[in-house]
């Protein structure tokens, strides 16, 4: 199939990819070159396509529960109504893919690029949001018919940056936006039903149609010059759209019982070099020397100096065998994507992370889930 599908990429005869025939469900199809290929409705449930190029591919409908999607790029793939359950997408390029109606509840986006991505109605609910990037652009003013926004009920918001998102019809109930700036944000008919909206900055922000019943809004408004929150009036101006989510957040969700499992959604810094604090280790520091290792499928990590507001000593993915060691003078504060693809080793000891989605402490004692 692969070697028609390339034939036919160059124009040299051979055939479409189309899957139909193919048992395609846990095929090994690592940097696989299946640009528009046609494998709409298909089964590729638990499939390896790390790295696979999948640029413009035709995959709505098609199940790719629990497939590995890391590193793959899907630029402008249709995946409308396409099974996305627990699937592994970490640092994907879905720029301007089409994800309306998918579903990819649970799944794993850390890292990963959307710009201009289409999620009219996608289900996100439980999905690792963890440093993904959303590029800039205009906001869709032409959804489709019947179209509505992400499902985004009870998800924990707190400090996002949203401002200029496109957010309409978007199922925010209950959901924690304490903090969060929508400046901008198109939240037009979106269910924010007893949602947290206290301090949000919602200077331009377009409620039109929302429900608000119940909302919780002390303290909301705008920013004063220097972008610390004021309660009056600010000007009003063209917002674009940010760059990146810069907060990082846990993504607790809980809808019909399912509260308490974790994803997070935070920002995507750059690495920082960081220079070794000079005298002795103080009091809860892990020792010297603090190395991460990168296990299974490797996992994103945020790392900050003895706490959550600390100075960042890294923020990326940790591949499988990879490392990463910093000189510690003090405690480590980590945020995990995948606690169960990473370890640490503190005093020549290693340690393990557990349980999902989180933060921890390094500390000489070990690691302490915060």
């Amino acid at each position: 199939m692969l070697r028609e599908h390339g034939r036919w990429l160059e124009g040299r005869g051979g055939r479409r990819a189309t899957g139909v025939g193919v048992p395609l469900a846990g095929a090994d199809l690592r940097d696989a070159d299946l640009r528009r290929a046609d494998l709409s409705g298909q089964s590729l449930r638990g499939a390896n396509l790390r790295g696979a190029k999948l640029g413009r591919a035709v995959l709505a409908g098609a199940d790719l529960s629990h497939a590995n999607l890391t590193w793959a790029a899907l630029v402008e793939a249709d995946l409308r109504g396409a099974m996305l359950v627990g699937a592994r997408l970490a640092e994907a390029n879905l720029a301007d893919a089409d994800l309306r109606r998918a579903v990819l509840r649970s799944a794993d986006l850390t890292g990963a690029h959307l710009a201009g991505a289409r999620l009219g109605s996608t289900d996100l609910i439980g999905t690792n949001l963890l440093g993904t990037t959303w590029g800039e652009g205009p906001l869709r003013d032409d959804p489709d018919d019947g179209d509505q926004g992400p499902v985004l009920a009870g998800t924990d918001l707190r400090g996002a940056d949203l401002a200029g998102f496109d957010l309409r019809g978007a199922d925010l109930t209950g959901a924690d936006l304490t903090g969060a700036d929508l400046r901008g944000a198109d939240l037009r008919g979106a269910r924010l039903f007893r949602a947290r909206l206290a301090k949000a900055l919602l200077e331009d922000a377009d409620l039109d149609g929302a429900d608000l019943e119940g909302c919780d809004l002390r303290g909301a408004g705008a920013a004063g010059p220097g972008g610390e929150r004021a309660t009056g009036a600010a000007p009003h101006g063209a917002i674009r759209p940010r760059v990146v989510l810069a907060a990082a957040i846990a993504l607790a969700v809980g809808v019909a019982g399912a509260r308490g499992l974790p994803a997070v959604l935070g920002g995507a810094d750059l690495t920082v070099a960081h220079a070794p604090a000079a005298g002795a280790p103080a009091a809860g520091a892990p020792g010297s020397v603090v190395a991460l290792r990168g296990t299974g499928t490797g996992s994103w990590v945020e790392v900050r100096e003895r706490d959550e507001g600390g100075t960042t000593l890294y923020t990326g993915m940790i591949d499988p065998g990879a490392r990463r060691q910093w000189d510690a003078s003090g405690p480590l504060w980590i945020r995990v994507g995948d606690p169960s693809s990473l370890r640490a080793t503190i005093a020549g000891r290693e340690r393990t992370f557990t349980g999902g989605t989180g933060d921890f402490l390094l500390t000489r004692t070990g690691v302490t889930r915060l």
